[in-house]
């Protein structure tokens, strides 16, 4: 009789776990951001959109990097700190500059990986280019998670 009661119990407890997903759906917002065009970024540029708390890099290879500077565990924003020589040792090329979090005293590379006060890293969201509305123009689009969140 025990294994028919637990069945019924594992049963019951599955159907439950799926109506309450069904009416409980994750708060998750998804947005494309429009970073410009493709032409606007040179090896080595740094971009900061600060309504979105996000910064895109160009690294020397030619990739572009975007990061959201959202820090979780503080519930601040990380800021560019462009003449900060902490981040030589770990930025392509050795050149200053770091992300730091004024809150939490995370120090981030340009790349996002963490320096030092965190073992986080910055969070990169998806970069990818296509074309504008009108394919006319390439540009860079930035997937961003909920965003002012």
């Amino acid at each position: 009789m025990a294994g028919p009661l637990a069945l019924l119990f594992v049963t019951l407890a599955g159907v439950g776990a799926v109506f309450w997903g069904y009416f409980n759906p994750p708060d998750i917002r998804v947005v494309q951001f429009d970073a410009g065009p493709v032409s606007q970024w040179k090896a080595q540029r740094i971009v900061g959109f600060p309504e979105q708390e996000l910064y895109v890099v160009a690294l020397p290879d030619g990739r572009l990097r975007a990061l959201d500077t959202r820090v979780e565990a503080s519930r601040c924003v990380a800021m560019w700190k462009p003449d900060d020589p902490r981040g030589a040792a770990k930025n392509p090329g050795g050149l200053p500059g770091v992300f730091e979090d004024a809150c939490g005293g995370g120090v981030w590379s340009v790349l996002g990986d963490a320096i030092s006060g965190t073992d986080e890293p910055l969070r990169t969201p998806l970069v990818e280019t296509r074309p504008d509305e009108q394919g006319r123009e390439l540009r860079v689009w930035v997937e961003l998670i909920n965003p002012g969140r």
